[in-house]
């Protein structure tokens, strides 16, 4: 097989592993909704914990399988795991610019600000807390998501959009659409309203074409990853904290 044939295969193989990963996201998700429904599960512990994992898992088993099945065994070369310190200055701004967009989009919606952020229960400060309120959706799941969608979804869609004649440049804006809009979509599992969808929707689109931008600039993860550690933090820690 020749270099450019390994290359189409694995771009087709990143783009089948993309498609199992979300449809076995959605599925394990409402699953879970119809066992809480249903009082199956009622440990609010448990809960929080299966409903990142049943998102976490098929993500970033995703990713796992690509790079070490059809990649090099190598997140850095196989979707841009790396980075650098101007990611850091980079993924600080992307964060706050979105996140004063979403806050705009609340206001515009509700008539206040924060009414599509965290609910949490009375901290108790204690290890489990810290896991479920601040390293999960603050550090994990950002990372997680970034592998899977500025990662995984970004580049194997570039890579099959060059493969059937599109120029580079064309390729990565498809990409970055792609990626952002099946960002925004997942994120629409649990919307509780049509106004939420909309928020939601549209505030997780912007940051994905955010995001999947400057992982298309600069050719790594690092300030995307930061910049959704940022577009986290900046909800869930001042109701965290407050």
């Amino acid at each position: 097989m020749t270099s450019t044939a390994q290359r189409t295969a694995g771009h087709r193989a990143g783009l089948n592993l993309a498609v199992v990963g979300v449809v076995a996201a959605v599925v394990l998700v409402m699953l879970l909704n119809e066992l809480f429904v249903r009082g199956v599960i009622r440990d609010p512990q448990l809960g929080a914990l299966l409903s990142y994992l049943v998102v976490w898992v098929p993500l970033l088993a995703a990713v796992l399988t690509f790079c070490f099945v059809f990649g090099s065994r190598s997140l850095a070369r196989d979707i841009g795991l790396r980075f650098r310190p101007l990611d850091l200055l980079w993924g600080l701004t992307l964060g706050v610019i979105a996140r004063v967009l979403t806050t705009i989009l609340e206001i515009a919606a509700y008539g206040q600000m924060g009414s599509t952020g965290a609910i949490l229960d009375e901290p108790a400060h204690d290890l489990w807390w810290v896991f479920v309120v601040i390293l999960a959706p603050v550090l994990i799941s950002p990372f997680i998501e970034e592998l899977f969608f500025r990662g995984l979804v970004l580049r194997s869609v570039s890579g099959a959009s060059v493969a059937n004649g599109a120029s580079s440049r064309w390729a990565m804006g498809i990409a970055v659409g792609v990626s952002a809009v099946t960002f925004a979509l997942i994120h629409l599992i649990n919307a509780g309203s049509p106004t939420a969808a909309l928020v939601i929707g549209l505030s997780t689109l912007l940051f994905g074409l955010g995001a999947g931008a400057l992982a298309a600039v600069t050719g790594r993860l690092g300030g995307a990853i930061v910049a959704h550690v940022v577009f986290n933090a900046l909800v869930v820690l001042p109701a965290a904290l407050g």
